[in-house]
């Protein structure tokens, strides 16, 4: 099995902190120390999911309202919190990281959720950032 980056587990832990955030509504500075994780998660992981975090809910109505306008006959209200969490990251960073080159932005998405969506979710991440990603840059 081969090794995770850094920024992969940042991403997952990033994840991880927004969907419990917007399941139970916790805490953001709890959240922000991941102290809730199984393993310790070196600084380097810890920073770049805390930016990751906190620039997606300090840009939360932004980023949900590209969200909606990339919806193809699905309602916002419906997405299943898993997705929602992962597409809030995706587009966090298609909107506002512009050093990271937009295929890696999806791809990374979209690895994330063959790991924790459904069967097929991945292909409807794929489809809405690459909607996002023509909004924004075509």
């Amino acid at each position: 099995m081969k090794s995770v980056g850094n920024r992969r587990k940042a991403r997952i832990l990033a994840f991880q902190a927004l969907y419990s955030w917007e399941m139970n509504h916790s805490d953001l500075e709890d959240l922000l120390r991941f102290d809730w994780t199984r393993e310790e998660p070196c600084e380097e992981v810890r920073i770049f999911a805390g930016f990751l975090v906190k620039g997606t809910i300090d840009n939360l109505s932004e980023i949900d309202e590209r969200i909606r306008q990339s919806l193809r006959n699905w309602d916002f209200n419906r997405l299943e919190r898993v997705n929602l969490a992962i597409l809030r990251i995706g587009t966090f960073a298609l909107m506002y990281q512009k050093d990271i080159p937009h295929g890696v932005t999806i791809d990374e998405a979209v690895e994330i959720t063959k790991e924790f969506g459904t069967d097929d979710s991945y292909r409807f991440v794929n489809g809405v950032l690459d909607n996002i990603k023509k909004q924004i840059y075509d």
